[in-house]
């Protein structure tokens, strides 16, 4: 389906999903976010049906009217012919080797044609359709023929004219009726609401009030009919119906029986004040119908900020995730979820001779998802969603296309249960507001490739690009001025990477390096515009900065970088955990150390790292049990975890188990498990709107001791840390 955003069509599809749900199928929805000329954004668009593995699926209904451009579903209607080995139903008149369905709009426009004639005693009436070679033109036609005929009137066909279902034909018939080359008839019956409302606009600007002077109606229902002044008198079909009776005809060819629609009903003649009526039946909601009519043309560009503020995917998806609220209902922030399906080559641009070269045609066999449930993995395409993914619960999954113009990324899916409003137009500009940010991030992720390369020497070290402490003992001086410059102390951390042996002996070397990388990005990031990190050793990095208050700056960035380990270890999708090691000191009389010093201090706290590790060896039998239970006590900080439990897991004394957990990271159990509980909380008071009782038990707290412990830790009440971190 195209345009889903629109009543009319939203109706349609909450039809479907009635009735698909009523037979026990859940759906998927695959939709275009954007309808225009340019030719490299439709060939981006079309990427989203290669998504499509028919094997998983058991027939479609296809709805080609909702787009709005015949190049769209020309392709799909080749598509499906080519591809789709499944029953296919198709909404709409047309012949074809598809299954048709439609409404029956030749009765519903005899019947408000009968409505001028009996309701307003209207004998001249002419009636304006689509084009002379669609079939629902015709049908609709012959609905006020059929009229005609039946009130004894005209029903030869002269009155009937042939137009564009669009606002051309409407002006030109306005000017032969103010022109007299077209008698001046009692009342016009459009065939769609645009003729209608163009034609009321066309008339009066030649002098026609209307309905004294000529009644006008018009046939769909849609918003802008209601809005016009005078408002439009039409009929709205039940789409609901239409879409319900595509499903059990779909339900029929896939399984040979018959099926009745869950509900039935008719459609509505809306009369109004463009035929003559007084429309005091109908609710008046003019803010909701003002909403509705300007949200199409309302952009925040708080959404395009915080997204080209990303310097990574990850603080990218951090911000899709937080700005879900843009057009998510906050009651469906738990049950609805959002899923961002890259490509593995998605920022891979690659310059030729001529031009630049990047993934145009379809998506990698191989896709990497990003949930905003917090699920991160790789899985085949042919899943289309990985199958970890599935609920058993009924659902409706809406896909839409990520490119920028032809740059194909992969595509994004909303999981929707029963509350398909969320799909609407904040969503599609949600949607193009991330196309737009993933160019601009794989953009800024070249220019730093280009901007690494030209500056690694043999400063760097070739794993990480970090300097190397041992080549850069120059660059000491100029932290040592700059810090007695500006009267402040120096300050140094040094952090050992723990872990990275277990995951080299159980997973290899290329594991163990991606493990070394993510500890020097999140320290790197960690790290202040004037402070200098450094790859000491194997596994070990330096931080040197300085400032007026050394110890609250170190705490601050040891914090920091055990709450990024831990934001890690609970979205990583490997089954490992990489762990900080840490020792710092400040540095009183900066004046009097040279280079060698610093490297003398360095070393010792290196050491000092080191003989905790050889004291940890006694913990080694127990070693991967502690990581995994680690790695748990993160990802599942509300459970019930105590010593007890914990030395029971791994068949201990209690006594033993608390020496060696201390040994091995350096950090006691209680500790450990407030620190994950409290970054638990932190995420969720910024990237939901949940209550604080709810918080609380999710981190594993009763609510007055969870408001006694964060305020005693991080000097603020949760309200307070979250109004300052929105």
């Amino acid at each position: 389906m195209g345009r889903i955003y629109k009543d009319i069509n939203k109706n349609l599809i909450s039809g479907m999903l009635e009735q698909a749900k009523a037979l026990g199928y859940s759906a998927f929805i695959f939709a275009l976010n954007e309808a225009c000329d340019n030719e490299k954004i439709t060939h981006g668009e079309k990427n989203l049906f290669h998504a499509l593995d028919f094997s998983r699926v058991d027939g479609v209904v296809y709805a080609p009217y909702t787009f709005c451009s015949d190049e769209y579903h020309g392709y799909i209607d080749d598509f499906l012919a080519e591809h789709c080995p499944k029953p296919v139903v198709r909404i709409g008149l047309e012949d074809g080797q598809f299954t048709p369905v439609w409404y029956d709009d030749r009765s519903e426009i005899a019947e408000i044609t009968l409505h001028l004639i009996y309701g307003h005693n209207c004998k001249k009436l002419l009636c304006l359709t689509g084009p002379r070679e669609m079939t629902v033109a015709d049908s609709r036609a012959n609905g006020f023929l059929d009229a005609m005929q039946k009130a004894g009137l005209d029903h030869s066909g002269e009155n009937v004219i042939f137009g564009d279902f669009w606002i051309i034909s409407p002006r030109k018939l306005a000017n032969e009726i103010a022109d007299g080359i077209r008698e001046k008839p009692d009342a016009v019956v459009c065939t769609n609401d645009t003729m209608a409302i163009a034609l009321c606009d066309a008339l009066a600007e030649r002098g026609y009030s209307i309905p004294d002077d000529i009644r006008v109606t018009g046939y769909d229902g849609i918003t802008e009919a209601r809005m016009h002044l005078p408002p439009i008198t039409t009929y709205r079909t039940s789409q609901e119906m239409l879409g319900r009776r595509a499903v059990c005809l779909l339900y029929e060819q896939i399984s040979g029986e018959k099926c009745e629609p869950v509900r039935t009903e008719k459609g509505l003649i809306l009369c109004r004040e463009s035929c003559g009526c007084n429309p005091v039946h109908e609710r008046n909601d003019p803010f909701d119908a003002e909403h509705r009519l300007t949200e199409e043309g309302y952009m925040d560009c708080t959404v395009s900020a915080a997204f080209h503020g990303a310097d990574t995917l990850d603080e990218l998806i951090d911000e899709m995730i937080y700005m879900r609220y843009k057009f998510m209902y906050n009651q469906d922030f738990e049950s609805n979820r959002l899923f961002l399906c890259l490509c593995t080559d998605w920022d891979q641009v690659v310059s030729t001779d001529n031009a630049l070269d990047y993934r145009r045609d379809g998506y990698s066999d191989t896709m990497f998802l990003i949930g905003s449930d917090g699920s991160r993995c790789n899985f085949r395409l042919t899943e289309i969603l990985p199958e970890a993914m599935d609920t058993p619960d009924f659902s409706a999954t809406f896909f839409l296309p990520v490119h920028f113009q032809d740059q194909c990324y992969g595509y994004i899916a909303l999981d929707l249960q029963e509350n398909i409003d969320n799909f609407n137009m904040e969503y599609i500009k949600y949607c193009r507001e991330v196309n737009n940010a993933l160019k601009y991030l794989s953009t800024k992720n070249e220019l730093k490739r280009l901007i690494h390369r030209q500056t690694v020497s043999l400063l760097r070290d070739e794993l990480t690009g970090l300097y190397v402490f041992e080549n850069c003992r120059d660059m000491w001086t100029e932290m040592r001025e700059s810090s007695i410059g500006n009267h402040e102390k120096l300050y140094m951390v040094v952090v050992t990477a723990g872990g990275i042996r277990h995951i080299e002996n159980k997973f290899g070397s290329v594991e163990s390096d991606k493990g070394i990388m993510t500890i020097a990005d999140i320290l790197s990031k960690s790290c202040r515009s004037r402070e200098r990190l450094f790859k000491a050793a194997d596994r070990s990095f330096v931080m040197i900065g300085s400032d007026n208050r050394p110890e609250k700056r170190v705490d601050e960035y040891i914090k920091k970088i055990d709450e990024k380990l831990w934001k890690h270890t609970i979205t990583s999708s490997e089954n490992h955990i990489i762990y900080a090691k840490t020792e710092s000191k400040i540095v009183e009389d900066t004046a009097s150390l040279g280079a060698d010093d610093v490297a003398d201090i360095i070393g010792s706290m290196l050491e000092i790292i080191d003989e905790r590790a050889e004291k940890q060896l006694s913990g080694h039998l127990h070693y991967s049990k502690l990581l995994k239970l680690r790695r748990d006590i993160f990802i599942h900080p509300d459970r019930s975890w105590s010593s007890d439990v914990c030395s029971q897991k791994l068949n201990i004394s209690r006594s033993y188990f608390g020496k060696i957990y201390f040994q091995t990271f350096g950090v006691n159990f209680i500790q450990d498990l407030q620190k994950s509980r409290l970054n638990c909380a932190k995420n969720l008071l910024t990237s939901t709107t949940l209550l604080l009782p709810d918080i609380a038990e999710r981190c594993g707290y009763d609510y007055y001791n969870f408001m006694r412990v964060f305020k005693r830790e991080f000097g603020m009440t949760p309200t307070q840390y979250r109004k300052n971190n929105q």
